[in-house]
């Protein structure tokens, strides 16, 4: 993994998720459903996740809108609900399949004058569909048909990508056998960044981060934790990085939840550790900044004092004129209102030693 991490991942998702909406409770996971079958599709993470721990397996997740797109419907007849398939890819994985037709989200809302057992059943659906959302925008996904191959713990190995679309069982096989090496690679790294010497946990760590899609290494935080405790002195050069990417993976969750409050705090908090250089600390200033100005707040006192501590940190770096451009831009919007807070110039809290 580079020193300097462009780490704006949580920047990339989709804005319009605060807009209009007020902080929610943080989401609290449900426990996983008794007497999983995980003989064929199993319709939530929650479940797949459970059913893949206990088994030793890996999970095949696939996002569809079977009555929304042109393909799901299609590649699940050819394809993913085939006995050949199911047989196949069961011996190895969970299939876990997330579906958003437009008929389960009507079937979400049920009409006033259903009756009271429709209305709890319709309920019941809707807070499922929530959940599968949920994990929707954590695997930042676009469009559907979209699938995965994940661990157990639900990390992205690889995001499978055909060429041309498969038409049968055969081409499905024919586009994942190719992959099953690298599959392998993925797991002996992760088994590696979990037990061993330091050294070597710290290098598979780096690996396991190189190996992952960027905008899918916020998946990683317990990994990123890992680096931190283990390299406690810093002697990789690397925990400042591990640092705003913990903070990153954390703020995607609040993000999620919507709670940009306590996403601007992840990236606030992990400015003040001593590992970070100052570029670092200059991104994770402004993206307190950025964030915080999301969540609708008129504090714009407190932007100005992100982004003022922000440029300051290191003034002469590629960002630090738009940084400027922006505080001018809310001088002229806010005027006095954008003044620093009472505390703007007070002394920075003290490097916290876990950093």
């Amino acid at each position: 993994m580079k020193k300097n991490l462009k780490l704006f991942a949580v920047l990339l998702m989709s804005s319009v998720i605060f807009a209009g909406c007020s902080k929610k409770e943080e989401t609290q996971a449900r426990k996983p459903s008794e007497n999983i079958d995980s003989s064929t599709w199993v319709d939530n993470l929650i479940d797949g996740k459970a059913a893949a721990s206990k088994e030793n397996k890996k999970i095949f997740l696939l996002f569809s809108g079977d009555d929304q797109d042109k393909s799901s419907a299609e590649l699940k007849e050819k394809i993913f609900n085939r006995d050949g398939f199911i047989s196949e890819m069961t011996k190895n994985y969970v299939l876990v399949n997330l579906d958003f037709s437009n008929s389960l989200f009507d079937k979400a809302a049920a009409e006033p004058t259903a009756s009271e057992e429709e209305k709890a059943e319709a309920a019941k659906l809707w807070v499922k569909l929530e959940e599968n959302m949920r994990d929707a925008g954590l695997y930042n996904i676009q469009v559907t048909p979209s699938y995965y191959l994940l661990t157990k713990e639900g990390y992205v190995i690889k995001q499978m990508v055909f060429e041309n679309k498969p038409e049968s069982v055969e081409d499905f096989f024919a586009g994942y056998n190719p992959l099953v090496e690298e599959i392998a690679e993925y797991e002996n790294t992760i088994s590696a960044a979990r037990s061993g010497k330091t050294e070597d946990r710290l290098a598979a760590i780096n690996r396991l981060f190189e190996k992952t899609d960027p905008q899918l290494r916020y998946l990683l935080a317990d990994f990123c934790s890992d680096y931190i405790k283990l390299d406690k002195k810093n002697s990789t050069g690397m925990v400042g990085s591990y640092v705003v990417a913990l903070a990153n993976s954390n703020a995607v969750q609040h993000y999620l939840d919507q709670d940009p409050l306590a996403a601007s705090e992840e990236f606030a908090t992990a400015a003040k550790s001593k590992f970070l250089e100052p570029e670092q600390k200059q991104q994770c200033l402004y993206t307190a900044a950025y964030l915080f100005a999301s969540s609708g707040t008129d504090d714009a006192a407190k932007v100005k004092d992100y982004l003022q501590k922000a440029y300051d940190v290191a003034p002469d770096s590629e960002y630090a004129e738009s940084i400027l451009s922006m505080m001018r831009m809310m001088e002229e919007k806010y005027g006095e209102n954008a003044e620093p807070s009472a505390d703007a110039h007070a002394p920075e809290a003290k490097d916290s030693a876990e950093n």
